[in-house]
């Protein structure tokens, strides 16, 4: 379960860690990043499934059930980490 209250509060670099993670979608205001090498999740440390960065001040989810998620507010951005269940569904 992602906790709220990690030590590891921060931001992710993706231009860094580009070779770990794919590109799904970008809008220019949102991109959307692929977990592809469990790379941990800044919020709770633990892999995160995908990444939503996104610089717009309003942005609409609707994951499914189970799904946790942690929320990283950066000064130019909000990042929302998801976490699948560990089944996979």
């Amino acid at each position: 379960m992602c906790g709220s209250t990690g030590s590891r509060m921060g931001g992710l670099d993706f231009e860094s860690i580009r070779h770990r993670v794919k590109l799904r979608r970008d809008t220019g205001e949102e991109q959307l990043y692929e977990n592809r090498d469990d790379v941990s999740c800044p919020v709770c440390g633990t892999a995160f499934s995908e990444a939503l960065a996104t610089s717009e001040r309003r942005c609409q989810l609707s994951p499914p059930a189970g799904v946790d998620i942690c929320i990283v507010r950066e000064e130019a951005r909000t990042v929302v980490f998801t976490h699948a269940p560990a089944d996979g569904h």
